[in-house]
Order: C-alpha cells, then sequence, then structure tokens
C-alpha cells in the first residue's frame, strides 16, 4: 500500500517539493508497517539450544503415600547380603529422603530358604532411620507374612511390633501384608484375609505404625479391603505388586483400579530381574545391529549402544533363576524390546535400565530396584526424576510382542516358594 502510495503522488503531484515530502512521508509509513507486520507474523529466532531439542517439563522428584512423602523410586531390599553397602551410605547420596522397600520375611541369612533366619534385613535399619523432621533419613515399609500357624489379629500386631524392635522406630512408616491369605483352603472355613486387616487396624489404633499396606492383591481383593479399613476410618496407602514393561497386562487393571481408590501401587520386579537392563540381550544386539535396527546407517553408533547398555550382568541370582532367564531371554522375542529400549535411551541420554525404571514411574507406578551399591542407587534415583517417557516413547514399546514374563526360579509374580512350600494367589 506504501509503495502505491508513493507511485500515487508521483502521477498526481505537480509540484516536485511536494511529492518528495509525500514519498519520504510514505517509506516511513512502509517501514513502520513493515516491522509491526514482521512483529506480527513471524515468532522471535530461536535461540540455537531451543532449536535443536525441546526441553522437557519439569516434574516433582515426590509423591505422597498416605503421609509419607516419598521418591519416585524405591529401594528394594530382597537380594541384601553381607557384601550390601552401608544404608546410611545410600541416604547420605540422597538429598531428600529415601524409601526403602522390606520385609519380616527378607534375610541376609542362607536360612530363609527354610523358613527360617528372617529379619536380618529389618535390622540393618536400626541406627539408620531418624525422626521425620530431621531431613535426610530412610523411610521403611516392611511387611507381616500370612502363615498357616498366623490365625488372629493380634498375631498381625505381634509381628508389628518384632519388626518395629528390630528396626528400632518408635513408628513403622508402612506396614503391609505382604500377600493374600492362601492358606485357608477348607470352603467351610472364611479366609483370614479380613482378620490381617482388623490386626492392620489394631497396629494404627495402639500407635505402632504410620501407614497400612498390602501387596500382591488384585483388583477386587484391593477394594474389600479398602472398604473394610475405612470403615475403621482408616486409609489404605498402598498395594505392591508386580509392574514392568514385561508383566502389565493384568497389573495395569490392577493399578487403575487402586487409583481410583486413591491408593498408590508399587511395583516390583520393575528390571524384570535382570532382562530389561539388556544385559541378557547385549551379546545378540551387539552381533546383529542392522536386524534391530541399531547400525551406524540407522543413526546409532557403537559409543552410544555402550552408554545406553552397559555390560555389567547382576549379581545375586541362583542358578534356577539364571537357567530360567537365560532361556527366556532367547525365545520370548525380548531381543526386541531391549533394541527400542536402546532407542528410546540414547533419544533422553539415558540408560535401558533407567529406562525401565521411568516406564513405571510414566504409568504412575512406584518402581522397586533393588540395588547393592551406592553408584546404583543414584542411577536409580537419577531414573524417576525429572524427566519422563513421552508418547511417541510408551508407544514404541508398547508395541512390540514378546512373551509374558512370569518370572525366574521359584520367584513367580504369583507365587513365592518358602520353607514351608510354595505360596500361590492369583492377581485378579
Amino acid at each position: 500500500l506504501a509503495y502505491f502510495f508513493i507511485l500515487l503522488c508521483h502521477i498526481t503531484e505537480k509540484n516536485s517539493a511536494m511529492t518528495m515530502n509525500k514519498i519520504i512521508l510514505a517509506l516511513y509509513v512502509c517501514s513502520f508497517a513493515h516491522a509491526y507486520t514482521t512483529d506480527l507474523l513471524v515468532p522471535a529466532p530461536l535461540s540455537r539450544a531451543t532449536t535443536t531439542q525441546v526441553p522437557e517439563v519439569c516434574y516433582s522428584p515426590n509423591l505422597r503415600v498416605g503421609t509419607l512423602t516419598l521418591p519416585r523410586v524405591a529401594t528394594g531390599t530382597i537380594n541384601w547380603g553381607a557384601d550390601t553397602s552401608a544404608v546410611s551410605d545410600f541416604v547420605d547420596k540422597y538429598p531428600a529422603p529415601s524409601f526403602f522397600d522390606t520385609a519380616e520375611r527378607y534375610s541376609t541369612s542362607p536360612l530363609v530358604v527354610l523358613g527360617m533366619g528372617w529379619g536380618t534385613t529389618e535390622e540393618r535399619f536400626a541406627e539408620n532411620i531418624g525422626p521425620s523432621d530431621e531431613g535426610n533419613r530412610a523411610i521403611v515399609g516392611t511387611k507381616f507374612t500370612p502363615t498357616p500357624w498366623r490365625k488372629s489379629k493380634m498375631d498381625v500386631v505381634e509381628a508389628a511390633l518384632r519388626s518395629r524392635e528390630r528396626m528400632g522406630v518408635d513408628k513403622i512408616d508402612l506396614y503391609s501384608i505382604h500377600m493374600p491369605d492362601i492358606f485357608s483352603k477348607d470352603p467351610k472355613q472364611a479366609p483370614l484375609d479380613p482378620v490381617y486387616w482388623d490386626g492392620l487396624v489394631e497396629c494404627v489404633q495402639r500407635g505402632i505404625v504410620s501407614n497400612v499396606g498390602v501387596s500382591n492383591y488384585g483388583a477386587t481383593l484391593t477394594a474389600r479391603c479398602h472398604s473394610h479399613l475405612a470403615a475403621h476410618g482408616i486409609p489404605l496407602a498402598s498395594n505392591q505388586i508386580h509392574y514392568s514393561l514385561l508383566y502389565n497386562s493384568k497389573s495395569e487393571v490392577c493399578r487403575k483400579a487402586c487409583e481410583e481408590l486413591g491408593v498408590a501401587t508399587f511395583g516390583y520386579f520393575g528390571l524384570g530381574m535382570g532382562l530389561l537392563t539388556g544385559s541378557y540381550s547385549r551379546n545378540e544386539l551387539l552381533r546383529n545391529r542392522d536386524k534391530y535396527g541399531l547400525s551406524d546407517a540407522h543413526g546409532y553408533s557403537q559409543g552410544d549402544i555402550d552408554l545406553a547398555l552397559p555390560s555389567s550382568r547382576g549379581k545375586g541370582r541362583s542358578f534356577l533363576e539364571k537357567r530360567d532367564l537365560t532361556k527366556y531371554a532367547a525365545s520370548s522375542n525380548v531381543h526386541y524390546l531391549i533394541a527400542e529400549m536402546v532407542k528410546v535411551a540414547i533419544k533422553h541420554g539415558k540408560s535401558v535400565s533407567q529406562v525401565a525404571i521411568n516406564y513405571c514411574v510414566t504409568k504412575n507406578v512406584i518402581p522397586i530396584v533393588g540395588c547393592s551399591t551406592v553408584q546404583q542407587f543414584e542411577s536409580n534415583m537419577q531414573a524417576g526424576g525429572s524427566w519422563r517417557l513421552d508418547a511417541y516413547d510408551l508407544r514404541a514399546l508398547e508395541s512390540v510382542e514378546f512373551a509374558q514374563f512370569d518370572g525366574a526360579g521359584f520367584k513367580r509374580s504369583e507365587g513365592k516358594f518358602v520353607g514351608y512350600g510354595t505360596e500361590k494367589w492369583r492377581l485378579d
């Protein structure tokens, strides 16, 4: 319009001086209009950092479970042994309260396979748990184990008192029933689950525990327990189940049911007993990089793969567990899942293990991840920090087809072996 105005002035005006003044005015209007429309329609130039990557949303590293403020990742203690770092070493490395999952049945003693030697893992927390207002501390959740000879609510109370004494605390932060009652097989005998729930109520009312939960409960039993406790004015804080990329069909149904009830979900086997660290797939992927879309031609260098897929393999597995894990890795198609996890790990600058952990966190599950060294502990905590897998990551990981992983050795998703037999339940 400004240029057209200049041309019009040139044609119609006889006075050259006046024409020049109008031309200058028109040029001024033109420059102003150009600046205005440029600012209006074209965004400001992006910085180099902004154009190369989209900044991720900063997520809170903590969440509330009952009255507790917990990190997004819990530390498992079921495989702790004599070579495990001291609890104080872990706590000193994390700038917020750390949550440790244990149970009266967890033990560093080899007699635990015979149903003996209980409580030694709980004892490791003595002198490492302080009042909540003292800053860094170990928050510990422990569990009551149903057995054929525990049949009253006072059995729950007495077990809680012993756990409290072993850990050296005034109050247990989170006390859970380890599994459903699977011993009352007589159809004329009512299941003992409500009896154990009454035991939890008694523990709260006596001031022995601060929060109560359950473990290995399906959606139906969780809802029943939630209602039972609510009738006494006590909330159900959590349910602990098997949850991972390798096992999340039944678990996801249970998680959603818990979410509707306001019950937090803890997930064990988050690393698939080592399968989701890539340890059982590394050699296969490196031998066939092109087959799994990880070659240089696909944009993935050997160095990137090495960072995402460390070569170490977890310790502490029994012969039977290693046998089952190796067999599963060779026949389940899990290598393709690990290949996709490598790609996601490289994208985020993380390791495959951290992707597996963050998958649970992204699903609003608190993964319980074992560790025996401070380095592993720090890596696990970073996995659940201020980043999350995005929708593209989830679609890529969940679209891979593989055989469902049920566990290895005597550790199964719906059953565990103890000294007096194999306990089994149904997660439904």
